[in-house]
């Protein structure tokens, strides 16, 4: 409860407005009191004048009982705690409470009546009440010399004291009142907010969140309902949009994976066919290239049919090619492996293509890195591997150009099974698209890279996204199968191989294979 969106929410909104609604109340309390407190003071200070005008007005008129009547009646007022009138020697002449008559005033409070003028002065009396006290000298008038000597300048001291017993009631009482006033809007804020919040926010997201929940068991048709359209309400649109597209994916993906494994199905049992034809037509084929080699080699040079025998014995040499091709791919052989050197595997291909004929017009550059430490593999089959890969990148260009073969370590650490095959698209600019065979589940960092790069006239994007399946070629007369028969090598060794090319800019095909487990060690980074 306490972790809920919807109590801080109501929570913050209580916290806030309550120290504005309480800043606001004590401000207006202080302002309040003070005004109050001064109302006061000017009730004291016009009470005095007051009294003063009416001693005056008696005493002129020679009737000086009533001053004691007029003290009395004003110090009926319940605010007045009491009206004296002393005289210079600090006795009391007259006084709202007549049993003050006739009391002396201490010197000290004398001295500082008559050292002063007329003054007001807030305190707190000895019984702890606060009290505004006025002193106000009655000055001998020319009319009151009649009955005062005439050299005397004050006949006596008017000392009001008015207390603030009902203010500071009236005070606590508006205090009480806006406190429980704050207390009341807080508790309806927190009410409101909470409706508010229930309403505006905690339903919708609560109805998304149960959406969630069923898309992550994996219903992907569950949508959230759609019931405002604020920022709730667009969330709420693009999470329904999300898992619309999810949908989609996962349907295209399953999909996808239908195709293959029907695929596979129908590969499997292509090889299987393919293979018992290959053995089928493999030994007839040998009877028959017997054969024409020896008609050919009775005729004279000369006669017109033996250059008939010639391209007779190399169609059956084609189908010899093609025959140990789908053995290869259909019943693939184990790895014998052992330490090996790449650039020797690399080297002993470059020999044996040196003196084809279509190599002769192609420049080959070697761009070995130093150091790379022996693989564990089958260099046979790695050489058989290099041997497809350049052969095609020379047969690429029967007008010439230049293949790369470059080599060195990478770091890469893989820890899961990626299924790439139809990964393809555009890394940014001029990046070509890459098409890779599937990632193995490895965890190591240690890899070297052999990639193959030619000039010549590229791969077709149609073509490069199923560069790696089985009879696809871009070769008029090849069987499809050299970069099958490839992928399952490097695959099988631990590795992937992976192909990238833009029209007319050539293709590169790059071959990853792990280090042997004593020599795995960092080098550039991926790219």
């Amino acid at each position: 409860m306490v972790h809920s969106l919807k109590f801080k929410f109501v929570a913050a909104l209580v916290l806030l407005v309550g120290v504005v609604i309480a800043l606001s109340t004590w401000w207006t309390l202080t302002v309040h009191r003070q005004h109050m407190l001064h109302a006061t003071e000017d009730k004291v200070r016009a009470l005095t004048e007051a009294i003063d005008r009416g001693i005056h007005v008696a005493m002129r008129e020679g009737r000086s009982q009533d001053v004691q009547r007029i003290l009395e009646e004003v110090g009926k007022d319940p605010d007045i705690e009491k009206i004296i009138i002393f005289d210079r020697r600090g006795r009391i002449l007259r006084a709202s409470q007549p049993e003050l008559v006739g009391k002396v005033l201490d010197r000290d409070r004398l001295s500082r009546y008559l050292d002063q003028p007329d003054f007001a002065v807030t305190g707190l009396q000895e019984n702890g009440q606060l009290v505004h006290a006025v002193v106000k000298k009655l000055r001998n008038r020319p009319e009151c010399q009649g009955c005062h000597r005439p050299g005397e300048d004050v006949n006596g001291i008017l000392h009001v004291d008015m207390s603030f017993r009902q203010t500071q009631v009236q005070i606590a009482e508006m205090e009480r009142t806006a406190v429980w006033t704050m207390l009341l809007t807080a508790a309806i804020l927190a009410v409101g907010g909470a409706i508010l919040m229930v309403r505006l926010v905690e339903r919708p997201v609560a109805s998304l969140v149960r959406a969630i929940t069923k898309v992550e068991g994996g219903d992907l048709e569950a949508r959230a309902p759609i019931t405002t359209r604020d920022e709730l309400g667009r969330l709420t649109e693009s999470f329904n949009t999300m898992v619309e597209k999810l949908r989609a994916a996962r349907a295209e993906i399953e999909g996808y994976h239908r195709e293959r494994l029907d695929r596979a199905e129908r590969l499997a049992t292509l090889g299987e066919l393919a293979a018992s034809l290959a053995h089928e037509i493999k030994n007839p084929l040998a009877g028959i290239a017997g054969a024409v080699q020896v008609m050919a080699d009775d005729l004279p040079a000369a006669d017109p049919r033996k250059e008939i025998m010639h391209e007779i014995l190399s169609q059956v040499h084609r189908l010899d090619r093609t025959v140990r091709d789908l053995l290869a791919f259909a019943r693939p052989g184990k790895p014998d492996v052992a330490p090996c050197d790449i650039h020797q595997v690399l080297d002993r291909v470059l020999f044996l293509l040196a003196e084809s004929p279509e190599a002769k017009s192609v420049r080959i550059v070697r761009a070995y890195q130093p150091g790379i430490p022996r693989l564990d593999a089958d260099g046979k089959q790695l050489g058989q591997v290099f041997l497809n890969l350049i052969l095609n990148a020379v047969q690429a260009m029967p007008d010439g150009g230049s293949v790369t073969i470059a080599t060195r370590l990478v770091d890469w650490a893989i820890r899961e099974s990626v299924d790439v095959d139809q990964a393809t698209g555009d890394r940014g600019g001029l990046s070509p698209p890459i098409h890779r065979s599937t990632i193995p589940r490895v965890d190591q960092s240690g890899w070297v890279e052999a990639a193959v790069s030619d000039t010549g006239p590229g791969i077709p994007p149609h073509i490069l996204k199923d560069i790696f399946t089985p009879f696809v070629s871009t070769k008029h007369r090849g069987t499809g199968l050299g970069l099958s028969v490839s992928r399952r090598i490097v695959e099988d060794h631990g590795g992937w191989i992976e192909a990238e090319s833009l029209p007319d800019r050539g293709a590169t095909f790059r071959v990853f294979l792990p280090l042997a487990s004593s020599d795995r060690r960092a080098g550039g980074p991926m790219p």
